[in-house]
């Protein structure tokens, strides 16, 4: 019987953690709302005008509230990167400029996915985002960030 030696030990290890980042990294973003709104559909630039506060409207809709995630959560991170473009640092920096001039509202924090899609379900008016993963029918699907 061969021996396995220490090298391909660890050789697995760095490709099995490594692959569990991999499956983070490609996690999908919903950006949703509740079944009952008139909105139909974003496109990827009105979404990122929209969480940027660039934007108040939603074709379909006439009041938007937006509810986010706070920075704990690992959706945030995504989030911020496909959608706004913008890493967490400068999406902070953005939003503390943005309160400090006046010039808008940040979106609602919440914890996490199910709070937000909860949150999202109540509301008629409201907008948020989620991993994609954990979308049902109680929230619908405006835009999907990949």
């Amino acid at each position: 019987m061969k021996k396995i030696k220490p090298t391909m030990i660890a050789a697995c290890a760095a490709l099995f953690i490594s692959s569990l980042f991999i499956g983070t990294a490609l996690a999908e973003i919903a950006i949703i709302a509740n079944p009952a709104s008139g909105a139909s559909e974003l496109n990827a630039k009105t979404a990122k005008k929209l969480f940027l506060g660039k934007t108040k409207s939603v074709p379909g809709m006439d009041s938007v509230t937006l509810v986010s995630q706070t920075e704990a959560s690992s959706t945030t991170a995504e989030f911020t990167q496909k959608v706004t473009k913008k890493t967490l640092s400068q999406y902070k920096s953005y939003w503390s400029r943005m309160i400090f001039s006046g010039k808008a509202v940040p979106p609602r924090e919440l914890a996490n996915d199910a709070e937000v899609k909860a949150f999202v379900a109540k509301h008629a008016d409201a907008i948020g985002y989620v991993d994609a993963s954990t979308v049902d029918d109680s929230v619908k699907v405006l835009l999907l960030a990949p």
